[in-house]
């Protein structure tokens, strides 16, 4: 089953930065060894991302396994920079890259935080009124 997410050209650039990262960027083994078993896989998807990217199209469609593989893959480079090298690198804060991916994660398991989303709302809103 294909899932399509929509991202800003910007949030595109990253998803694409991410996948180029782990087999041509500067600390290329580090995040290989951050990716693990999804070094190949991340491999294969890297062209197909890069692809839809360069359509200029408002959104990327991929199966649910190549969106876990780019989940993880932009995690690997979150964790691989770090909060000091992240926004040097790629423009992006620790936040607005956790966001790309939460945005991921959301339309892929219908999770925000290990809750449905209507779960988040609800545990949020109880926050705030306490």
């Amino acid at each position: 089953m294909n899932i399509k997410i929509e991202f800003n050209e910007r949030e595109q650039w990253l998803l694409s930065f991410a996948l180029m990262n782990i087999f041509g960027g500067g600390s290329t083994n580090v995040l290989q060894n951050i990716l693990g078993k999804h070094v190949e896989s991340a491999r294969l998807l890297e062209s197909k991302v890069e692809v839809q990217v360069n359509r200029k199209h408002s959104s990327i469609e991929l199966t649910s396994n190549e969106w876990r593989v780019m989940y993880e893959s932009l995690n690997a480079v979150i964790y691989g920079l770090g909060p000091c090298e992240l926004p040097t690198i790629t423009g992006f804060t620790l936040q607005e890259a956790y966001d790309v991916n939460l945005k991921i994660c959301v339309a892929v398991w219908g999770a925000y935080g290990g809750r449905t989303w209507q779960e988040a709302l609800d545990f949020r809103s109880k926050q705030h009124i306490s």
